[in-house]
């Protein structure tokens, strides 16, 4: 079956009501409904603080989905036990940190073994950091003891909101994202492409930096990468076949 544009986002967005429907049924409190915070991942006392990027991610799901998201981004070390109230971790760096703590790695593999993500974005500005890249690796390897390794295109990531061929951000060094698989689902996600860079606003209220080399059709192709990000994160049981399609479009039709 192939889907038509119209047809395609319809699916989309039962797939986002069907991910929000079992979140609220799963709460303590069924009449409250489920809101999103993004959290941003301290591991190091140098790393970027600009959070005007992380805000700017937020309005934009608000904006093109029917996730409720809150505006206030927050920020979270890994040794902090309030790191397990967000199920979506953003680790930004553009150079070399130290590795964790043994109680920190602990804390961060309970989490992402356990149904969390990490989003993990190469923030250097002209070109993808070596020793950010080094201590990532080293990162995967003392949390989850599995090698980064590209994500294929071919993967649902590419596609569950936006249909992209290409996973850009405010530079174009790859075309593809890296990640860490564990049972078939993608815990940890690594772009080096400088994703929320392309969000980042100056004091001016303009976007602090330009998207290069695409300019204005690249930072709408990050916009989509990053919201498909969050989807994806949100959406565990998401499933990758037409079965599915077919059972949510009968759901629709009401049979």
């Amino acid at each position: 079956m192939t889907l038509t544009p119209k047809i395609y986002v319809l699916v989309t967005t039962l797939l986002i009501s069907t991910c929000f429907g079992t979140m609220a049924s799963a709460s303590t409190n069924p009449t409250r409904r489920s809101v999103v915070q993004l959290a941003r991942l301290q591991v190091s006392s140098n790393q970027i603080k600009n959070r005007t990027e992380m805000l700017n991610w937020a309005r934009q799901l608000r904006l093109r989905t029917s996730i409720e998201m809150t505006l206030r981004p927050t920020l979270v070390r890994a040794s902090n036990r309030r790191l397990f109230r967000y199920p979506l971790l953003i680790l930004r760096g553009d150079r070399s940190f130290k590795a964790l703590k043994a109680k920190s790695i602990r804390r961060l593999r309970t989490h992402l073994n356990s149904g969390g993500m990490l989003i993990v974005d190469d923030a250097a500005l002209t070109g993808p950091s070596a020793g950010f890249h080094r201590d990532i690796q080293r990162l995967a390897k003392s949390v989850l003891n599995r090698p980064i390794v590209p994500i294929p295109k071919s993967d649902v990531v590419y596609r569950t909101f936006y249909r992209l061929r290409r996973a850009l951000g405010r530079r174009a060094d790859t075309d593809r994202l890296y990640g860490v698989q564990i049972k078939k689902r993608w815990a940890l996600i690594y772009s080096r492409n400088d994703l929320l860079g392309a969000f980042q606003m100056d004091p001016r209220g303009g976007f602090a930096h330009a998207a290069v080399p695409g300019g204005r059709a690249q930072r709408e192709q990050a916009w989509r990468l990053a919201i498909n990000l969050v989807i994806y994160s949100l959406c565990l049981d998401y499933k990758d076949d037409q079965t599915h399609v077919q059972y949510l479009l009968r759901r629709r039709r009401g049979r």
